[in-house]
């Protein structure tokens, strides 16, 4: 009886900030473990039933299982350490892209949009906010420790005194064009897509930026930066635009 009836379509869910990054912890650290946990285990066990097997001769042989265990007791503790720290970067930066997200929201009271985690054919944007100001394509950077955030113009962004290993301004430039053609291909529309990087954690920024277009904020600045925008979409383009990208999202 219950085969005949059909089946009702689950319904769509926009993506939550910061999905992205749980989906690259499942698959990078939670579906490792099962192998590092009890490979092992099995090691262990093989040890000990040839240890109570002695009077087997062709089992009697405890010291290489016990060997093998051991080395691969080794090799799954140096492996777990390496998951123990990826898990907590990706942990830190989705807790970053909650945060963000979190800022976003309530802008919405003034009229904005945001939408969350739009991946693409090799882009990947943190967050989109679409209103009277314009588009806003974020990326969310979080990093531990305290100081501040300078720009020189012939090396790049220095968090403190480290150089970022990854260019995250041309990221954020290379994500915003993909907002861009993404509204053009879906609304028909040439809209200009401003690029912001925000890093979270005890971190200011020093306001001497230059030879870039990519706005480098802090949390606690976005909506201040967000407010000195010029009005420059009607609500009807908003609404067009935002609804866009949260099927792009969805899907």
């Amino acid at each position: 009886m219950f085969d005949k009836q059909r089946r009702g379509r689950l319904p769509h869910v926009r993506r939550r900030a910061g999905e992205s990054l749980s989906e690259e912890r499942e698959r990078r650290v939670y579906d490792n473990l099962p192998v590092v946990v009890f490979l092992p285990f099995t090691f262990w066990c093989v040890f000990l039933v040839a240890s109570l097997q002695q009077s087997n001769p062709s089992l009697r042989r405890p010291a290489l299982w016990l060997s093998i265990a051991i080395i691969f007791t080794i090799l799954s503790g140096i492996w777990f350490t390496r998951l123990f720290h990826l898990a907590r970067r990706f942990n830190r930066g989705e807790r970053g892209e909650l945060h963000v997200a979190d800022v976003l929201d309530e802008l919405r009271s003034e009229g904005y949009r945001p939408i969350h985690d739009i991946v693409g054919d090799g882009f990947n944007v943190d967050h989109v906010l679409v209103g009277p100001g314009g588009v806003f394509a974020i990326e969310t950077k979080y990093r531990s420790g305290k100081g501040q955030i300078t720009f020189r113009n012939t090396e790049g962004v220095f968090v403190g005194n480290r150089l970022e290993e990854k260019d995250c301004l041309k990221q954020a430039v290379m994500n915003a064009a993909a907002i861009t053609e993404l509204i053009h291909k879906s609304c028909g529309k040439r809209e200009w897509v401003n690029a912001i990087v925000v890093f979270v954690g005890s971190w200011k920024v020093k306001d001497d930026w230059r030879d870039t277009t990519v706005r480098v904020l802090t949390p606690d600045r976005i909506k201040r930066y967000i407010h000195n925008q010029h009005p420059r979409l009607l609500r009807k383009d908003i609404e067009l635009i935002a609804s866009h990208l949260e099927r792009s999202a969805r899907a």
